[in-house]
Order: C-alpha cells, then sequence, then structure tokens
C-alpha cells in the first residue's frame, strides 16, 4: 500500500496510511489544508482532494516520526511545493528585519569577488600584450602571463563558489533563526565543506565539457563540411536545452553540502530528484529572482545591495519548502 506523505506549513508529520488519514481527518490529528504526497503524484496536494479515501474506521492512528532532514537521499525523494507567495512574503519579512547584515554580506561577498578578479585581469593584460608582439625572446614571458592567468582564474572560481555556499547559507539561517550571523558567510571553508563543493562544481564543469563536445561537435563539422551556419546554430540550440534543465536542478547542491552535510554526488543526486517532480516551479522561480536581480541593476547597480540579497532570501525559502529544516549538525 502506497504511504501517503503528509506536510503541515513546510513541516513533514511523517508518512501514514489511507486508512490512517482518513481517521485523522476525523478526529482532527490531520486539517483538510494539510498537503499529503504519494508515489505517482506531480505534486502535493491538499488532503481534501484525496477522493479515495476510505472511510473512518476504529482503526487508531498510531504516532509515526517524520523522516530526517539529516538522512540519505531517500529522505528528500518527496518534495514539498514551491510557494511563491511564501516565498516573496518571508522573503521580504525576513530582509526588513535584518536588512544591514544582509547589505553588510552583499558588500562582502562582492568585494572578496572584485578582489579576486583584479590580479585575474592584470595577468590577462600581460598575456594580451606580450601575444600581441609575437616576438621569440618573448615565448617565455607569455607562457608565465598564461600560468598566472590560470592560476587566479582557478583561485578566483573555486574561492567564489565556495564564498556563495556560505553566502547562500547565511540567507538560510537568517530565514530560520529570524537573527542573522556573518559567520555563516565563511562556513564553506570549514572542515570538509571546501572539498565537496569544489567536487560538486567540477563535476558541473565536465558534464558541460561533454555535453557541449557531444552536441556541438557534429554541428561545427557539418558547418564546415557544408558551408552552412545552420548546423552550429541547431547544435547550440539543442545545447541550451540539458544546460537550462540541469542548472537548475543542481540549484540546491551547494546548501544541501553546508547545511545537510551531504557529499557532493549525493547532494547532487538529491537535488536532482527533488527539482525534478517541479521542475518548472524552479523554473519560474528562477526567473523571478533573475528579474529581482535585474531591476538592482538597473539602478545605477547600487539597487543590488537590496535586490541581490532579496533574491538570495526568496531562493533560500524555496530550499526550506523542498528540505525543510533543522539545527545544523556541530562543526569544529
Amino acid at each position: 500500500m502506497a504511504m501517503i506523505f503528509v506536510n503541515r506549513e513546510s513541516q513533514s508529520l511523517g508518512q501514514f496510511t489511507d486508512q490512517e488519514i482518513s481517521n485523522g481527518l476525523e478526529s482532527g490529528q490531520f486539517l483538510p489544508s494539510d498537503l499529503g504526497w504519494q508515489e505517482g503524484m506531480e505534486t502535493w496536494q491538499p488532503l481534501s482532494a484525496f477522493t479515495k479515501l476510505p472511510p473512518p474506521g476504529a482503526v487508531v492512528s498510531p504516532r509515526h516520526e517524520p523522516p530526517s532532514v539529516f538522512g540519505a537521499a531517500a529522505d528528500f525523494q518527496q518534495p514539498g511545493l514551491i510557494r511563491y507567495d511564501e516565498c516573496l512574503g518571508k522573503a521580504w519579512e525576513c530582509f526588513k528585519t535584518n536588512w544591514g547584515l544582509c547589505v553588510v554580506a552583499t558588500l562582502i561577498l562582492f568585494a572578496i569577488s572584485t578582489a579576486l578578479q583584479l590580479p585575474m585581469q592584470f595577468a590577462q593584460r600581460l598575456f594580451t600584450n606580450f601575444a600581441g608582439h609575437g616576438a621569440a625572446p618573448q615565448i617565455g614571458m607569455l607562457a608565465i602571463a598564461g600560468v598566472v592567468f590560470l592560476f587566479f582564474y582557478v583561485l578566483a572560481t573555486g574561492v567564489s563558489s565556495i564564498l556563495s555556499a556560505g553566502f547562500m547559507l547565511f540567507f538560510i539561517e537568517t530565514l530560520r533563526t529570524k537573527k542573522a550571523e556573518l559567520a555563516n558567510v565563511f562556513i564553506g571553508f570549514r572542515n570538509s565543506n571546501w572539498v565537496q563543493l569544489l567536487l560538486a562544481m567540477l563535476v558541473w564543469i565536465v558534464a558541460v565539457f561533454v555535453v557541449a563536445a557531444v552536441l556541438l561537435v557534429p554541428g561545427i563539422f557539418l558547418t564546415a563540411k557544408l558551408h552552412s551556419q545552420v548546423p552550429v546554430l541547431v547544435s547550440s540550440a539543442l545545447l541550451l536545452i540539458p544546460v537550462v534543465y540541469f542548472s537548475i536542478g543542481i540549484g540546491f547542491v551547494f546548501p544541501l553540502i553546508v547545511d545537510k552535510k551531504l557529499g557532493f554526488w549525493e547532494a547532487i543526486v538529491t537535488s536532482l530528484k527533488t527539482v525534478h517532480r517541479q521542475w518548472f516551479r524552479a523554473f519560474g522561480l528562477m526567473i523571478l529572482v533573475a528579474l529581482v536581480a535585474f531591476v538592482g541593476v538597473l539602478a545605477c547597480c547600487v539597487g543590488l545591495l537590496a535586490s541581490a540579497p532579496f533574491a538570495y532570501l526568496v531562493w533560500g525559502q524555496a530550499y526550506r519548502q523542498l528540505f525543510g529544516d533543522g539545527d545544523l549538525k556541530s562543526q569544529s
């Protein structure tokens, strides 16, 4: 018999049989507005929409412990429902209460990201200058400039990824506790978090390169052979489909690593499986978040200090809806 998972206000109440649900609705244990989900359903539905429940019986409903939010990937395969109104409402309420520290955290992220870009841009300029002259005696300097550029590029990408995970956790914890703590911004560098974050990023990079090679190489070959841009344009368009799909699907990998303490592969699988069931809702939320950030850019970029943290809060609330809340495991 397929079990029914019950969720009330983003909190899991556990899993029950249809008879237990019927009895619970009769006794008041469950509310008609509580959300239920069982295998085969696309999204969560109010219990009042479950029309095939048996009539209330004399069976007493036993107590069930809700699934742990710190469990394995299987614990996350029954998603909550992304609700736009709640994401926006709770994000705005939280931002109003903690706007000062939210802006400070955003400034920290911008400052570190900018500082990481400066040496990379300097190395790139050196490389361009040496390459422009093309003199044989400068080949050594050209190689050195290229290595320096590559080093700072990898460094900037890695540090920015680790920092963005902590930045995301900062807003998730602010939503949970209603109190911002700047220490969470740097949690990605603690213990083995940074290793798992870098491995997750590496998997994504390799996957993109493999998919790009499979889809673009035939298009490039046909373009060169047929002297037409159509094949490469079609290949590029086809490439967008898996890239967009998986970009949304892995949107919660970083917080799953630093918050739920999942390994990089488990976090990737968990995020993909959970988001897949309501991918279009997640995609719509991502468009909404992008529009919020774009408004900040239009406001002479100064608006980003408000729109960027608000956008992260919106996404953080969606994470809470999908994966629930729970105290962070102690970190040494």
